[in-house]
């Protein structure tokens, strides 16, 4: 059973998701997204890796976003006061987009403990069951980690079709309905998916990882990460912000901390 509205009803510590949150103006979001928009193939052409990896490496306002009081506050009610931000993803999902994120865990391929890993979801446009907003298979982070299957299909946007062993129709599911500069939380462990966008218009979010700074890699390429709020008592390695957008020492910051992560597609982080 799915319901929108049920998403301002759930609870994380039961549900694995919580949301819609307001962490930004949609004045602000409309700013990151002409932001994102005017970013050319020629502005990141020095880049060796791919840019919307760990975006906030190259451009302030990336870094700007992800320290967001709004949004470091909500994370904080859910994994304490020491935070750290792994990856910043760029979601967008073009007008007419036929392909779809199959249900999966987004700790499916990481190497980190604790695995109390919070994923925030900042809409700059509208998300939408029709343009493909997240629904999430509620309780299913309970479940802990479970085995994937990599189906490498086509329609699926993510990189290896990553699918999870879970039978969702057995559990019950929300769709995390979003307006622009609103946020979703939910859990590393909890199963979601998203459909196509079946509008005329694009479907763009930023999808931010936040760590406890106690956390640990015990496998793998070695993660980096940024502390954003208090400190860090595990073993990643530190990350430093841009002091401007695509400047020569950012680029090279990005290449060393993704240079590891290339043969694996970049799924450990």
């Amino acid at each position: 059973m799915t319901d929108a509205a049920n998403l301002a009803r759930t609870d994380y510590d039961e549900d694995g998701c919580k949301g819609p949150l307001r962490v930004l103006s949609q004045e602000r979001a409309a700013e990151i997204l002409a932001s994102l928009d005017a970013v050319t193939q020629a502005d990141v052409a020095g880049v060796k890796h791919p840019w919307f990896y760990k975006s906030y490496l190259l451009f302030t306002w990336m870094n700007e976003l992800v320290r967001t009081p709004a949004v470091l506050d909500a994370v904080e009610q859910v994994i304490g006061p020491n935070q750290m931000v792994m990856s910043a993803d760029i979601w967008r999902k073009e007008a007419g987009e036929t392909r779809h994120i199959s249900w999966h865990q987004d700790a499916g391929y990481w190497y980190l403990d604790p695995p109390d890993i919070v994923t925030a979801w900042v809409a700059l446009t509208e998300a939408t069951p029709g343009n493909g907003c997240m629904h999430f298979a509620l309780s299913t982070h309970k479940l802990n980690l479970v085995e994937h299957d990599n189906t490498y299909a086509r329609d699926n946007m993510l990189s290896h079709g990553q699918t999870a062993r879970i039978d969702v129709a057995n559990w019950p599911q929300v769709d995390a309905a979003l307006e622009p500069g609103e946020m979703s939380l939910h859990h590393a462990l909890l199963a979601h998916g998203s459909g196509p966008n079946m509008t005329d218009r694009d479907r763009v979010g930023i999808c931010i990882r936040y760590l406890p700074g106690r956390i640990r890699f015990h496998d793998g390429p070695p993660v980096s990460a940024m502390i954003v709020r208090g400190r860090h008592d595990g073993n990643l390695m530190l990350e430093a912000p841009p002091a401007r957008d695509l400047s020569d020492e950012a680029i090279a910051q990005h290449t060393r901390l993704l240079e590891p992560h290339a043969a694996t597609r970049y799924v450990n982080f």
